[in-house]
């Protein structure tokens, strides 16, 4: 039981909770995030003993304020505020809390238009997202994993349809605010980007009967803000479906090499112990093989290149010998050390070929991206050399294991294409350090994180019939549970787990060449959309600071663009509008609506409507970005207090609420903030009314206390 629950944690929220705790009141906070428009504004000039400050950071100066008072924050969406007697009951999706009163104070959330077309051109041309990935978030790219700050142009992604396209452009700003970071099952590494980042996602339809299992079904993919997403939510993962087979692969194509007449590569230098080589390798499945011994294995050395097995893995050495043997005409030597066989192969050629294919050390070995695109067949010898070097079988699962990221999520893409779905584990290098380790005696220091791919459960079977190993698991095993699904040539992910972090700094966007998509490391998220407007036309709607905003950073991309708002004079700060007036490629209508989207697959005009003359104008434009302002999102509380036709709650003087379709108060129940009716809209006020709240709360209780006593 608390004394008092405030619902939303923006300036009157955290101000409240401020003015209860001082009073000893027992005071929680329950909101989706720390909320509230101000986060958008980057410069604040009239809030009083702020000279100059940004709305995010003060909004975090409250929070750390509000904490240090020992009020509690949970970051959950409210469901429903209910009453019970003489308390109250706010639930959200984990839990139940009782309270004796509640201080609504959840602000606003951004508006669509709500025009008919908008809906249809959402993505497609109509934007609501100009921000993006930090710096160090990763994105697939090449069919490698790279940081989206070290993204080139005309380098390719990966894409929503499991294509690669290329990158025509990327764009950074500076932003201040909340990153998530989403966990999904299977994939652990999470992903942070910014709450307005589209996500494609899905929900699991709730089905009926013993049998329900076997047919599951999913709600139609669609894109939601990453804010927004709940962990009951579905995300994408697009399995790489381009196939381009290889017969064979030229060594004078990647190293420099002579070619005699007969096709033979030499060395530049030779001596009389020297090899010539076939200049052809034939990408059969003993070179596949082959590739997934090395990249485990191998190792290169001033003369070629070594293989390390087991004493006892006599059948692999002997694979590995033959290979050499029919592939390059070269008899390896094998020696014996130890408990170790090791295979050395003297030849610079297929040193320096091994090294341009597949990288020098274990923490650099890769893939080439051509490799990722061989039929399956092949990629299942890769996975079958690799497992036999570097994997191993245990009580319910297969394990391959590498420490370099790179290759880790090239075999995740592989494996999906084989029909598996790997689990894959990050184990940092301190952690593996902090528990002894030996192999002979020989003290085991790690210089690098390990990764483990494991693949169970319904991909046992698939991954025993590659490796051609029976796994005890499949015969003894009573069921199997599903916790993602391939559907579509995609893999479904629930998410696990969505946390929230503050960040000031750079973000990153990327354009990509014929598709609005990328894939941001486990996930398909929609390409952020500033940087598809560069040397173009484009329009703003809105009249509000974020507005403003959009207009100037938009300005340094467009050949023009239209700031369009229904009122006469911008509702942003001063200080910003007069910054847009003054940009040249900047054309502001007001008094001005939107009324329609006009294209075909892609918005190629809109019509705007003069609100005084009813004059109608047709604007050819290549993109709409939506910042039309922001409404009150009050459902959740429908029937318990009185609200007004634009769903704002309806409060007297002292902040508190009335009663449904009723003059009287709602006992118990005060609001603050831009939730409430009240004629002005700052940050200022919003902080003023959460004071009044907060102690016309504390009012309310001592006086029900004085009647209980008296009664």
């Amino acid at each position: 039981m608390y004394d008092v629950i405030i619902v939303g944690a923006g300036p009157a929220g955290l101000t409240a909770a401020i003015y209860t705790s001082r009073k000893n009141l027992s005071t929680l906070i329950v909101s989706k995030d720390l909320s509230g428009h101000i986060i958008t504004t980057p410069h604040i000039e009239n809030y009083p003993g702020m000279e100059k400050t940004s709305g995010m950071e003060l909004l975090q100066n409250m929070e750390q304020q509000v904490k240090n008072f020992g009020v509690e924050i949970i970051y959950e969406e409210v469901l429903s505020v209910k009453q019970e007697g003489k308390n109250f009951v706010v639930a959200t999706k984990e839990k139940e809390y009782e309270t004796k009163t509640v201080i609504l104070a959840f602000g606003k959330t951004p508006r669509n238009l709500g025009i008919a077309t908008e809906e249809k051109f959402k993505g497609k041309g109509v934007f609501y997202c100009s921000t993006c990935l930090p710096p160090k978030e990763s994105v697939i790219a090449n069919s490698s994993i790279k940081p989206i700050i070290d993204v080139q142009p005309e380098q390719k992604v990966l894409t929503a349809d499991g294509t690669y396209k290329s990158v025509t452009d990327i764009m950074s700003r500076n932003y201040e605010g909340h990153l998530f970071k989403i966990t999904t099952r299977f994939f652990t590494e999470s992903v942070s980007l910014t709450g307005n980042h589209p996500v494609m996602r899905c929900k699991l339809k709730k089905m009926c009967g013993i049998n329900y299992w076997k047919d599951l079904k999913f709600t139609e993919p669609e894109w939601i803000e990453a804010k927004d997403l709940n962990d009951d939510d579905i995300l994408f993962y697009p399995i790489p479906k381009e196939i381009e087979d290889k017969n064979s692969i030229k060594i004078s194509d990647f190293i420099s090499v002579r070619v005699d007449s007969n096709g033979f590569a030499h060395n530049k230098v030779e001596t009389h112990t020297s090899f010539k080589i076939p200049n052809k390798i034939p990408l059969n499945k003993e070179f596949m093989r082959l590739a997934g011994y090395y990249l485990s294995e191998g190792c290169l050395t001033d003369r070629g290149i070594n293989f390390y097995f087991g004493k006892k893995e006599k059948t692999y050495v002997e694979d590995v010998k033959c290979i050499i043997k029919n592939l390059f005409n070269i008899e390896p030597g094998i020696k014996i050390e130890n408990n170790v066989s090791r295979i050395h192969i003297y030849s610079y050629i297929l040193r320096d070929i091994f090294l341009n294919l597949f990288g020098k050390y274990s923490y650099g070995k890769k893939l080439p991206h051509w490799m990722t695109k061989l039929p399956t067949e092949k990629q299942k010898e890769i996975i079958k050399g690799f497992w036999r070097g570097d994997g191993c079988k245990r009580q319910k699962d297969f394990v391959l294991v590498t420490n370099s990221r790179t290759l880790t999520y090239q075999f995740r893409d592989i494996l999906l294409r084989l029909g598996i779905i790997p689990s894959v584990h990050l184990r940092k290098k301190n952690s593996l350090n902090k528990r002894p380790s030996e192999i002979d005696g020989r003290k085991i220091k790690f210089k690098h994180d390990k990764y483990d791919i494991k693949i169970g459960g319904p991909s046992l079977q698939i991954m025993s019939e590659i490796l051609n190993v029976e796994h005890e698991k499949i015969i003894i095993r009573k069921g199997i549970c599903r916790h993602a699904w391939i559907k579509n040539d995609f893999l479904l992910l629930p998410i696990r787990r969505i946390r929230k972090i503050n960040y000031k700094g750079l973000v990153y966007n990327i354009a990509v060449d014929g598709n609005n998509t990328y894939v941001a490391k486990n996930f398909i998220v929609h390409n952020c959309d500033a940087p598809l407007m560069k040397n173009k036309v484009t329009a703003v709607v809105g009249g509000g600071n974020s507005a403003l905003n959009s207009s100037l950073y938009l300005s340094g991309i467009a050949k023009k663009v239209f700031l369009i708002h229904r009122r006469d004079e911008f509702r942003g700060f001063e200080s910003m509008a007069e910054k847009v007036k003054q940009k040249k490629n900047i054309e502001i209508i007001l008094d001005s609506v939107v009324e329609e989207f006009r294209g075909e697959k892609f918005v190629q005009s809109i019509t705007i409507k003069n609100v005084r003359t009813n004059a109608i104008k047709e604007l050819k434009v290549d993109g709409v970005f939506v910042e039309a302002g922001y409404e009150v999102k009050a459902d959740f509380i429908k029937g318990l207090v009185k609200l007004d036709e634009n769903n704002h709650i309806v409060v007297n003087e002292k902040c508190e609420t009335f009663q449904p379709n009723s003059n009287k108060t709602m006992p118990g129940i005060f609001a603050a903030g831009d939730v409430t009716n009240g004629p002005f809209k700052q940050i200022v006020i919003a902080a003023g009314e959460g004071a009044k709240a907060g102690l016309q709360a504390y009012n309310y209780i001592t006086e029900s206390q004085i009647t209980t006593d008296m009664s």
